[in-house]
């Protein structure tokens, strides 16, 4: 659990994200579902001549990717074998047709969780792990006034090497006193789970924040965090720390001397750049260099790759053995964090940083990782040290990527701007004479002239204020002002219900393909996705807890398979009881003018309080739930 695993070359699945995607950057791709016919595009053209095979125990024990397609065609259980594979992208390189086969393992896994959440239990210990490195406890973002540069260590090397972690960032101010630091986590387990969902949600405010306040590079030392942020963030330009060191001058040292061999990490297989500056540092420190067999492009995974160990742990320990004999008792070299925790119990491994930043490393056997508890008093204490030392003009957390207004602070602000009007309203209405004309015995005399028109104009107004996309609320109070407590609940949740329906019913069968191309943000795609899920509870709970637009989701449940009598009962059940709120408030506006508060007053006032606070216990609630899983 303490340990955050090396994950592979992220290959996906992705598509241009929707430009209003809400907390998202534009330039930020999006993915969507796995559909079944997506995976089986990924390896059309497996010709299954067994190259890969030949490389891949994961390959050895279930056949060629076409193989495993076609049974996986007939038997879509078999996608839980993907949990397997440790997505490293060997099979891409060896690959005569030069297939991204790790990319339908990968859609294999998503596909898989989409309709098997569960599988994700198994994996408990690492999601608290990234739970709390994108917390705000264990992240810390210090932006020195003029910052354009940061460096991102990631939660491994902060970790297991706190104090050289510190000193790498000092040395690189010294060429770069504007450089920040930013201690967070990339998400990138959430990504290799499948978890796109939860993986964006996490990344994209970082991206955001990091672009909003004028960041245009990040300096990685973590091989994952550098394909996350090259992949991911395309508007900021993602070096490797690596490529710092080489092009500069390195800490004073002894010279050492001796030989050792290098790991490549998987995920950083296509890096030739980064390759070729970790070697160039081996050798400005005195070591001489041997290659094992698979290197560079050819390396392979560790082992613990795709959080391998929770699925299948003697595959995953293969590899390792695989890798300790490659190196034949030589001193390992690696440049993830990750690597050299799951090596050392097989072979002496050290960090390359450890060779350029700690001139009394042995390079000894006798190494030992860091603890979980360790470590997070070590990243702890790097947060520390980080307050306390960098003076910088942005300085905070992970709650400071949702600086601009979140929803619920956005709706509190508005309720208290309704509030504030409508008292303004009552006081103008009082000084001016006016409220003599509201009283609720002349609007009802107003009403009784109009005979039985008025209740059913005001329902037909409601009707088409959905197609119209008119604010509902205004007629609720309306309605109550109009036709007091219980009549006024009757004829507006009617009202409201056949506009919901209308809207519905013209998404369906009229207007089908205009409204659906409207609707492509990926929030409008995944209530199409819950729906299909689990039907009527969708529509209650967007109903009783608003975080989609009223009158657009009425358009947007006529585009899902929900059948209409399930949508019709259940928006009529739960529109009830804001409508119940919102009346029991407005009809009894006669009274608080003359200055009486009503047991009506007090009891609309309490119903819309709870109704406001319903969003606010869903977020803690879905909070909890993520720290738990």
């Amino acid at each position: 659990m303490g340990r955050l695993p090396k994950d592979p070359l992220m290959n996906t699945l992705t598509q241009p994200a929707d430009s209003a995607r809400s907390g998202t950057s534009s330039a930020c791709p999006m993915t969507t579902s796995v559909d079944i016919r997506d995976l089986e595009m990924l390896v059309d053209g497996c010709t299954d001549c067994g190259a890969c095979i030949k490389q891949c125990s994961f390959l050895q024990r279930h056949g060629s990717p076409a193989a495993i397609q076609l049974q996986h065609r007939d038997d879509p259980e078999l996608g839980k074998i993907a949990f397997s594979c440790s997505l490293c992208g060997l099979c891409n390189v060896i690959c005569p047709a030069e297939l991204s086969l790790d990319r339908y393992f990968l859609a294999m896994r998503r596909h898989y969780v989409d309709s098997h959440p569960q599988q994700l239990k198994k994996y408990g210990g690492l999601r608290f792990y990234e739970t709390l490195g994108t917390s705000k406890w264990f992240s810390h973002y210090a932006l020195p006034d003029q910052c354009r540069e940061v460096f991102f260590p990631g939660c491994a090397l902060s970790g297991s090497r706190p104090h050289l972690t510190w000193e790498l960032y000092q040395h690189m101010r010294c060429d770069s006193p504007s450089l920040g630091l930013v201690l967070d986590c990339c998400s990138k387990p959430s990504h290799d789970l499948g978890d796109q969902q939860r993986f964006e949600r996490k990344l994209f405010p970082l991206i955001d924040f990091l672009d909003r306040h004028g960041i245009r590079q990040v300096i990685t030392a973590c091989p994952n965090c550098h394909q996350v942020f090259k992949r991911y963030a395309p508007q900021l330009r993602c070096r490797s720390v690596y490529e710092v060191l080489n092009q500069g001058q390195l800490p004073e040292q002894p010279q050492r001397q001796g030989t050792v061999t290098i790991h490549d990490p998987c995920v950083s297989r296509m890096e030739s750049d980064i390759h070729a500056s970790v070697r160039n540092l081996i050798d400005k420190v005195g070591l001489d260099c041997q290659e094992m067999k698979n290197s560079r492009r050819t390396a392979l995974c560790c082992g613990e790759g795709g959080s391998v160990m929770a699925e299948d742990r003697e595959l995953a320990l293969s590899w390792r053995e695989r890798r300790a004999e490659q190196a034949a008792e030589r001193q390992i070299i690696s440049y993830c964090a990750g690597c050299v925790d799951f090596l050392r119990p097989v072979a002496s491994t050290s960090h390359v940083l450890d060779l350029v930043f700690d001139p009394h490393n042995d390079l000894g056997p006798e190494q030992q990782s860091p603890g979980s508890l360790k470590r997070y008093r070590n990243r702890l204490q790097l947060k520390k040290r980080a307050r306390k030392q960098i003076q910088c003009k942005t300085c905070g957390d992970r709650s400071m990527t949702t600086s601009p207004p979140t929803p619920s602070r956005k709706k509190r602000f508005s309720q208290l701007l309704l509030l504030s009007g409508l008292i303004a309203a009552i006081v103008a209405l009082k000084m001016t004479g006016a409220a003599d004309y509201l009283q609720p015995e002349k609007l009802r005399d107003w009403i009784a002239a109009a005979g039985i028109w008025a209740p059913a104009i005001f329902m037909l107004i409601y009707a088409a204020a959905p197609a119209l996309f008119l604010p509902g609320l205004p007629l609720t109070i309306l309605g109550g002002i109009l036709f007091g407590q219980v009549w006024g609940v009757v004829y507006t949740i009617t009202g409201a219900t056949a506009g919901a329906c209308i809207a519905f019913l013209v998404a369906r069968y009229l207007g089908r393909d205009w409204i659906r191309a409207k609707l492509t943000a990926p929030r409008w795609q995944k209530l199409d996705e819950d729906v299909a899920r689990n039907g009527w509870k969708v529509v209650a709970f967007t109903r009783l807890i608003p975080l989609f637009p009223f009158n657009l989701l009425n358009y947007a449940f006529g585009l899902t398979k929900i059948r209409f009598s399930h949508y019709a009962v259940t928006s009529f059940i739960c529109m009830l009881p804001a409508t119940i709120a919102f009346i029991s408030l407005s009809s009894s506006l006669g009274e608080l003018i003359k200055g009486q508060i009503s047991k009506e007053f007090i009891l609309g006032i309490l119903l819309v309080v709870a109704l406001s606070l319903l969003p606010l216990w869903w977020k803690k609630r879905q909070a909890k739930q993520h720290e738990t899983s």
